[in-house]
């Protein structure tokens, strides 16, 4: 009986522990399971984060590769607005000279401008003088034409234009009488540098030709002068001639006889 209850007993404690074993086998498994399920959530947790990490990470290169991208850009732009700066300021300074050099050049314009118009001024003065000079040379040569024509007489160039007559004196036709004059073109002005023989009226006759520029005038009334004053010279010479007549050739004119 005793071995029995022993048994029993022991039986009994071995249905205890094993018993307890078997809860302890099914906490282990709890554990176990709910150690699984926790692997298994923080293993597709870390999933989750791998797909999320390489995500970023591609994002995060992208972003580089933006960024990158952009500061290589603005680089460029940078420097293409360095450039443009540097180009401005340079169109700038040539914009500056070509301004300067254009206002030159326009004084300078208008100076050739003013020398044109000063030269065409005198060239239309030149052009008045030679159709004088040239109405005074026809002058000339008419009056010259005339002279030698009619009257016997020459000229002579030299210093001045010196006008030579004869046939003036009736007793001595080959005498000459001359007279010397020059023009100056500068002033339009006629100047006698000498007359032979000398006439008192010559400066007066001078003074008008001055005034008139009528030169065939001037040598025409010249000539008569000199007929004057050649005739005046003969009756002064008659005159003289006479007070030396013979005594036989006075009491002839007279009429008074005279013993010698």
């Amino acid at each position: 009986m005793n071995q029995r209850a022993e048994k029993f007993k022991q039986a009994a404690e071995s249905c205890k522990q094993l018993e307890a074993i078997e809860r302890n086998i099914d906490l282990w498994k709890n554990c176990v399971f709910h150690s699984l399920k926790r692997s298994e959530a923080t293993a597709g947790d870390i999933a989750d984060y791998q797909e999320k990490v390489g995500g970023l990470e591609d994002r995060l290169k992208l972003l580089q590769d933006t960024y990158l991208h952009t500061k290589t850009v603005k680089e460029t732009k940078h420097e293409q607005w360095l450039s443009n700066s540097e180009a401005l300021s340079s169109a700038k300074c040539r914009t500056k000279n070509l301004k300067g050099m254009i206002q030159v050049l326009s004084e300078r314009r208008r100076e050739r401008e003013d020398i044109i118009s000063e030269q065409s001024s005198a060239l239309a003065v030149l052009q008045e003088r030679s159709k004088t000079d040239l109405q005074l040379i026809r002058g000339q040569q008419e009056a010259v034409a005339w002279y030698n024509r009619v009257l016997g007489f020459r000229i002579e160039a030299g210093h001045g234009i010196k006008f030579i007559f004869v046939n003036i004196d009736l007793a001595f036709p080959d005498r000459e009488f001359s007279f010397t004059i020059r023009h100056s073109r500068r002033n339009d002005h006629y100047t006698l540098l000498d007359c032979d023989p000398y006439l008192e009226s010559s400066r007066e006759l001078l003074d008008e030709l001055n005034q008139t520029n009528d030169l065939f005038k001037f040598v025409r009334v010249m000539r008569e002068m000199f007929q004057k004053l050649s005739l005046k010279d003969q009756d002064t010479s008659n005159k003289v001639g006479s007070s030396f007549l013979a005594p036989d050739e006075i009491s002839h004119e007279s009429g008074i006889s005279v013993t010698p």
